[in-house]
């Protein structure tokens, strides 16, 4: 059982039971010399860890469920007048997510994510789009991938469970970070399959900046998955991304980030690296609590 004990009431009661756990006759009347009720105060209190939970991502709005589970994305940027705009709801069962997101009364898309029973991984996603089709109409498109991981954990590949050549291999520097993405598809129509894209990334860019720690991990743009915020794709990197180039290609970005005191991103910059203009600056918010205590 976790209950949330505010500090102040923990730190009397921390004090109330080293004074009556003292011996009567060691008792005595406070000297003037005695440390102030602030220091002792002070230095009765550890200091507790916080915990993070993102409620704000650009123009993206998170909620969660009493249990910290997430529980609806509104996507605001993309609002409907009038109405709700596009939003996600997360439903969650023994072994599996079901995402559905709507864009104002119209249910445009269903994903479902299959678990796996023992690391909680997701094995296989499941996903239908609702194409309008005439006024009165709806085309149901489906799509399916499977994702294949490591002995360490980390996303190996993601495969289309029916167009098998088209394919995305997940490559790891020695420290973790997912460094190159490589991705296969058809070469133009024929049966061979060749790579029609491959993005580096790199964490200790442009200038040989310090390498920054990445205390909230999110599933990033370059990595094509179906979902941002789902932690089920293996286990995350340690270290923010600064820059992102594809191998075919002029076009790369790269990122700048401004934290707050205890390291979390609270902006990200994003440029391109073609002209250096900037591209997109995303705000990130959180509800900050303090760590639960164990009874």
């Amino acid at each position: 059982m976790f209950i949330r004990i505010p500090l102040l009431a923990l730190f009397t009661g921390t004090l109330f039971m080293l004074v009556s756990c003292q011996p009567n006759d060691t008792v005595t009347p406070a000297q003037s010399g005695s440390v102030s009720s602030q220091n002792l105060r002070e230095g009765f209190l550890p200091t507790f860890p916080k915990h993070y939970q993102l409620t704000k991502h650009g123009e993206a709005t998170l909620s969660y469920f009493d249990d910290g589970r997430l529980r609806k994305v509104v996507h605001t940027g993309t609002s409907v007048r009038g109405g709700m705009g596009l939003y996600t709801l997360y439903i969650y069962s023994a072994h599996s997510v079901v995402t559905k997101t709507y864009n104002g009364n119209s249910f445009i898309q269903e994903i479902k994510f299959l678990l796996d029973a023992n690391t909680g991984y997701c094995y296989e996603s499941q996903q239908i789009d609702y194409i309008p089709y005439g006024p009165n109409t709806t085309l149901a498109q489906e799509t399916g991938y499977l994702y294949q991981y490591d002995g360490n954990g980390r996303l190996k590949s993601r495969t289309n469970k029916k167009y098998t050549y088209e394919k995305t291999d997940f490559i790891y520097n020695a420290g973790g970070d997912l460094s190159k993405i490589i991705s296969y598809d058809k070469a133009n129509g024929n049966p061979g399959v060749v790579v029609v894209s491959e993005a580096a990334l790199s964490y200790d860019q442009p200038t040989g900046d310090p390498i920054l720690s990445d205390l909230y991990p999110l599933n990033g743009e370059a990595a094509n998955l179906p979902d941002t915020y789902l932690r089920i794709f293996g286990k995350s990197g340690k270290h923010l991304v600064k820059l992102v180039t594809e191998k075919y290609s002029s076009k790369g970005q790269y990122y700048t980030y401004v934290l707050n005191s205890d390291g979390y991103v609270t902006t990200r910059n994003t440029y391109n690296v073609s002209g250096g203009t900037l591209a997109n600056t995303q705000a990130y918010e959180y509800l900050v609590t303090n760590l639960v205590v164990q009874l």
